[in-house]
């Protein structure tokens, strides 16, 4: 069949077949080898040229996962992991064993906002989903989009929303408040990907959180960490002191002891995908961690409960603003007890210098047993009375004495060249004649007597007194550091008689701590010798005798034997026939001890006429002397009474009564109601008896 090609198509056809028409041509110029040559040589060049990209970017791609550059550096291990192994924070314990601080195991919620609003906010149960899901076409304002562009506000927009349903989701299952919740969630900024919520969880809050996100990926998180928990009386807060947030100790024995106490956490670096899956773990990259040393105190919770209890007593029926007790073992220098109280009192302006802190929290109050350094008054005589007597008074350096070997004294105010006041004695003076001995002057508390005391004296010698006692230094008891009161001791390019040395004679121009009174008054419990505070007890003393046996390797002389046993069988006498024998003198065991009643220092300068600080220190037994306890009262209101012996005394009295029915001492007295007394006192702090811990 031949092809019809229509009308004009003979010429059409007749070109075509002519051997040199134009299709011809173009067929033999397509097939030509040169063209094929190009083709191929293009081909060629395009090929090497893919291979040689493709080779530059493999190697590129090698050179960055290897040596990646710096800006990179920080973002090239971003699929690892570093896995902490919680650990403990050591625990301590009190002398009995009794638990004060340990760490426990809780639960902390926190959030990755970015994973939330993008994502988890889909996962969350059926109710909250359709709750959310209303939210997702938010109004957009016309005239704020042109600014920020609309895509952004509305995705601004979106995230507030559903923050904000969160928060009010969160607040139905934590004790959080929804707004607060809601402020903390809103204004965190945009790149932190973990906000901690609630560093704490209780039990009930686990519960409901893990059954609300029922194991979906909501970007709520759920870790595990610790929490220091204290045990014990309130008034233990300021010794233990505080944990900070980052574990590390900030107050008081967590501070003190930190390097000791701080744990080791383990780690573990794990290979992971985009979504936090493990791929693997490489080898060697686990580190073991270690739990914080435990500690042992001298302290007994038992003890610092019924001192805290029975000072607290005493400041509400005197009206007072403050108070501070110290108890210890003056064997060992063992500090049993230490408790720092404050009151504040309506309409009386308080010369106690605030402690704003203590009012946030306990563990954060200054320890006024260590910091805050005052005048002691006549408790401070037995020290000036033994260090004279160690330098001869009353025996080579002679006291005026009449024909009879009595001693004379003033007993009228005296006038002292360079003083501007007198001296006289307190209240009603009794005594009008000779004394009998120099005893007499400490167990009467005669000011006017122990103006006599020192007057053989140089300069240089009294001073020298107070510095072999250990005033004026700190005594290093293992708590506040460098931030404890070294008291303050007038320097001898100051001193004077007149001034100085009769004033100190009666404990004024002399600041102390509580402390340093009970480190001191040890020595006449140790035939002179004073030990080394302490309230952390030697890792290796394991067994009470060991314990005891060691610490004569602190203890420092201050006083001969001789003088030191003379001081106190004239203490005894304050006790029996003196100053505390009307409200501090015990029917079970035999105290020795000193009164004292000073002026309160005015902030504005001088010294309040109608404001007094009390204090009494005082031990028992006379004989093997097992404690030793110094109680001052801050500020007792003049109405209601103010001398030492009648406001402090009784606290020092049951202190000592109860510590020692505690301790197991038996009574040394031979009252026939001593035995009973003393059953009685057991079986009473038996049953008040609260172990801390478990």
């Amino acid at each position: 069949m031949e092809y019809d090609w229509g009308p004009g198509g003979a010429d059409e056809r007749a070109s075509l077949e002519r051997p040199n028409g134009s299709f011809a041509t173009q067929m033999s110029s397509v097939t030509s080898p040169e063209r094929s040559r190009r083709i191929t040589l293009c081909t060629r060049a395009a090929a090497v040229v893919i291979t040689a990209g493709l080779i530059a970017t493999l190697f590129r791609v090698g050179q960055l996962k290897i040596s990646p550059p710096g800006e990179l550096a920080g973002s090239s291990g971003a699929r690892t992991a570093l896995s902490s192994e919680p650990r403990f924070r050591g625990t301590v314990f009190d002398r009995a064993g009794r638990t004060i601080a340990i760490d426990r195991p809780v639960w902390k919620l926190a959030l990755d906002p970015l994973h939330f609003t993008e994502h988890g906010f889909k996962k969350l149960d059926a109710f909250t989903r359709k709750q959310m899901r209303r939210l997702d076409a938010p109004e957009v304002d016309p005239q704020l989009a042109r600014y920020v562009g609309p895509l952004a506000l509305v995705q601004e927009q979106l995230r507030i929303q559903r923050l904000s349903k969160l928060s009010e989701e969160l607040s139905t299952r934590v004790d959080i408040p929804q707004e607060k919740l809601r402020t903390q969630l809103i204004s965190a900024p945009r790149k932190r990907r973990y906000i901690v919520l609630k560093q704490f969880l209780d039990d009930w809050e686990v519960d409901l959180l893990k059954q609300w996100t029922s194991e979906a990926r909501t970007g709520l998180i759920l870790d595990r960490t610790t929490r220091r928990i204290n045990y014990g009386p309130d008034s233990l807060a300021m010794i233990i002191g505080k944990v900070r947030a980052n574990g590390s100790g900030g107050s008081g024995i967590e501070q003190r002891l930190d390097s000791d106490l701080q744990a080791q956490k383990g780690t573990l670096l794990s290979k992971r995908t985009s979504r936090g899956s493990v791929i693997s773990i490489p080898e060697g990259t686990y580190r073991p961690g270690m739990h914080g040393n435990d500690f042992q105190l001298t302290l007994d919770v038992h003890i610092q409960e019924l001192v805290e209890r029975r000072l607290g007593e005493q400041l509400e029926k005197y009206n007072a603003g403050g108070g501070r007790c110290v108890v210890m073992d003056p064997r060992n220098g063992d500090i049993l007890a230490m408790v720092d109280l404050l009151r504040r009192r309506e309409g009386v302006e308080e010369a106690i210098l605030d402690d704003p802190m203590r009012r946030i929290e306990g563990s954060l109050a200054r320890n006024r047993n260590l910091v805050d350094a005052f005048e002691p008054g006549s408790t401070f005589k037995p020290f000036i009375w033994a260090g004279a007597v160690e330098l001869g008074v009353g025996d080579r350096r002679s006291v005026p004495q009449d024909s009879q070997g009595r001693v004379m004294v003033n007993l009228k105010p005296v006038s002292i060249p360079g003083r501007r006041n007198t001296v006289k004695d307190a209240g009603n003076n009794p005594y009008k004649g000779p004394l009998k001995d120099i005893e007499t002057i400490l167990v009467r508390s005669l000011n006017t007597g122990m103006i006599e005391m020192v007057r053989p004296l140089s300069d240089r010698e009294t001073r020298d007194i107070l510095i072999r006692f250990g005033f004026g230094s700190r005594t290093n008891c293992g708590l506040a550091g460098m931030a404890e009161h070294s008291g303050q001791v007038t320097a001898l390019k100051d001193w004077s008689y007149g001034n100085t040395s009769v004033s100190v004679s009666f404990g004024h121009e002399v600041s102390v701590t509580t402390v340093q009174m009970a480190r001191a008054f040890s020595a006449f419990c140790n035939d002179g010798l004073m030990p080394q505070l302490r309230i952390v007890r030697p890792a290796a003393a394991n067994a009470e005798q060991e314990y005891i046996e060691s610490a004569h390797l602190l203890r420092m002389r201050a006083l001969g034997t001789e003088v030191s046993r003379r001081t106190k069988a004239a203490l005894k006498k304050v006790v029996t026939e003196g100053t505390l024998s009307r409200h501090a003198r015990s029917s079970i065991y035999s105290m020795f001890g000193k009164s004292g009643t000073a002026d309160l220092p005015n902030p504005a300068g001088g010294y309040f006429k109608d404001r007094h600080t009390s204090n009494v220190i005082a031990a028992a037994p006379f004989e093997e002397t097992r404690v030793v306890v110094y109680c001052v009262i801050d500020d007792p209101q003049k109405s209601l009474g103010y001398y030492g012996g009648l406001v402090a005394g009784p606290v020092v009295k049951d202190v000592i009564e109860q510590t020692l029915a505690y301790q197991g001492v038996q009574p040394d007295l031979n009252d026939p109601k001593s035995v009973d007394a003393r059953d009685q006192l057991a079986a009473s702090e038996a049953d008040q008896l609260q172990l801390g811990g478990e």
